[in-house]
């Protein structure tokens, strides 16, 4: 009887058929289930002229394919290593034109692969996404008519690449994946790719798949090979086997400040050993179940503290709303609002899309899957796009490098676009900013470098009479729009004066002749903040 065609090989074998000029994209999310061992194999066999597409978020896998030449073009809508800050050698690359970006938000990158997956050539959204610099800078966005109704329509192309680089947790030969903790967009991925190569930590029996089928993630016929290799991700986390390994991203980080530094590292750590090599080199941190000490409740709030407490106010009970990457005192705000006057209020946590986690840690990412395990249900992230776009969502908290007078928010870079002094990371899914019936940016340095005239690049557009509210919120002032447009200041924090904030500020406000102060957190608040929802103290560790 002719047996069933197993699909494990080896990471020469799964990596030596990517033709150089491929599109590639690559799993996971952030520094979350990234297959690394594929992409350090795609560096020690110098492929070159790859067209990268990463998920919703990217960061060291790209950083570090650019860094070894072998990246041409780029399409990502967010580039960055959380609360590590910039990916250098992407900003590099890009500060110095050596790379083509192809600028996108998330919608194009989330509707094009749905387009891809479909078969179909494109993909139709709401007109009201085209107010953005991204539809000035990429021609591949287009429009069109609606058969149906005659409006104009932004068209997105099929993204259909070439080859998919995936992580799980557990593949049986066949290819049969189960993610033990959040799946991020790796459905999406596998299903738009041509073909799929997929890494895992643990080897698993077939048997044990066909024992509880509902726990594969992705099924072996959107699989071409298998690498088993515990240690795969490393140094990005696979929860819940191994956490991030944080001292070697900040290694990598210090290498990569200068090019002769990312040049080492890369010789050092990639180039002179095999990947078998490389594993026994590193230790994986596992998560870890240490809690630490209450915090001392009489401390005065911290800056952070400060805005999470007024992000809770400013949400209301009934209130669908999500938290973004690097979004720290979104989270603690929405969790404390649930706790005080919001019980129905319902979010998403990052990339893991986790639906209301009684979380009463803050993570170190919003985008660890350590938040499904106190979530109430967990929703495939394709599906909070959906959400997104149909206007489910009450309330969008943004921020950026810029903002000016009309409410307009730069995360893409300063200076002009083709050849930016400063790149930032990306528009990420602040296109979708229009969908929202309500906004608040956030900043925390409340700066003329940050409050702009103009903004250099717009990645959401500013503050439109459609709008029911739109809020900024930074670490000086609470402000908002008045009836014509212009941004005014509504309160001032604890301490500080409206002279503060008009120095602070890049164009004029508007000050009415008496600016109240900010309500500082009350005791309540405080306490909840510091038992029931930041133990460990990031926010007072982060400023």
């Amino acid at each position: 009887m002719t047996m069933r065609r197993e699909k494990i090989v080896s990471l020469r074998e799964a990596i030596e058929p990517i033709e150089d000029g491929s599109t590639i994209a690559i799993g996971g999310l952030s520094y979350f289930n990234v297959p690394m061992a594929l992409v350090r194999e795609l560096i020690r066999q110098r492929k070159r002229d790859l067209t990268v597409i990463t998920s919703a978020v990217a960061g060291f896998p790209l950083d570090l394919l650019i860094g070894a030449r072998c990246v041409r073009r780029v399409i990502s809508p967010y580039v960055g290593f959380e609360e590590f800050g910039a990916a250098p050698n992407f900003r590099r690359a890009a500060e110095c034109g050596e790379i083509e970006i192809r600028e996108i938000g998330e919608a194009f990158l989330a509707f094009g692969l749905k387009a891809g997956a479909a078969g179909a050539p494109f993909f139709a959204l709401p007109r009201t996404l085209a107010d953005t610099d991204l539809v000035r800078v990429n021609s591949d966005y287009r429009f069109t008519r609606d058969p149906f109704t005659g409006r104009e329509v932004l068209c997105v192309p099929a993204l259909a690449p070439d080859w998919a680089l995936l992580h799980a947790q557990q593949s049986d030969p066949f290819g049969n994946a189960r993610h033990l903790g959040s799946v991020y967009m790796d459905s999406l991925l596998a299903r738009a790719a041509r073909r799929v190569i997929l890494s895992c930590d643990e080897l698993i029996p077939h048997d044990v798949v066909r024992a509880e089928p509902q726990r594969t993630t992705l099924p072996s016929i959107l699989v071409d090979a298998v690498v088993p290799l515990f240690g795969a991700a490393h140094p990005t986390a696979s929860e819940p086997l191994y956490d991030v390994d944080r001292e070697h991203l900040r290694f990598y980080l210090a290498h990569s400040r200068t090019r002769e530094g990312a040049a080492r590292y890369l010789q050092d750590v990639v180039l002179s050993s095999e990947e078998s090599e490389y594993l026994r080199k590193v230790v994986s941190a596992r998560i870890s179940e240490d809690r630490a000490e209450e915090a001392v409740e009489v401390a005065p709030p911290s800056a952070r503290e400060l805005l999470a407490v007024i992000f809770s106010r400013l949400v209301r009970d009934g209130d669908f709303v999500g938290v973004g990457t690097g979004c720290w005192e979104v989270a603690a705000g929405l969790r404390l609002a649930q706790l005080t006057h919001a019980p129905n209020l319902s979010f998403t946590m990052g990339g893991t899309a986790a639906l209301n986690p009684e979380l009463e840690e803050l993570l170190p990412s919003v985008n660890s899957a350590q938040a499904i395990w106190r979530a109430e249900a967990v929703l495939r992230l394709e599906d909070v796009f959906d959400l997104e776009l149909r206007g489910a969502f009450d309330v969008m908290f943004l921020s950026g490098l810029q903002i000016d007078r009309y409410g307009n928010v730069n995360l893409v870079g300063v200076g002009a676009w083709s050849a930016p002094r400063l790149r930032g990371p990306g528009s990420v899914g602040l296109e979708l900013a229009p969908c929202a019936r309500r906004r608040v940016a956030f900043f925390r340095r409340h700066t003329p470098q940050v409050f702009v005239e103009r903004v250099d690049f717009v990645s959401a557009p500013g503050y439109a009479h459609s709008l029911a509210e739109f809020w900024v919120v930074t670490d000086l002032a609470v402000l908002d729009f008045d009836a014509e447009g212009r941004m005014r200041v509504v309160s001032r924090h604890p301490g500080v004066s409206v002279d503060q904030i008009r120095e602070n500020t890049g164009f004029d406000l508007v000050i009415p002749a008496d600016v109240p102060e900010t309500p500082p957190p009350t005791s309540e608040e405080l306490r909840l903040l510091r038992t029931r929802v930041d133990r460990r103290g990031w926010l007072r560790a982060k400023g």
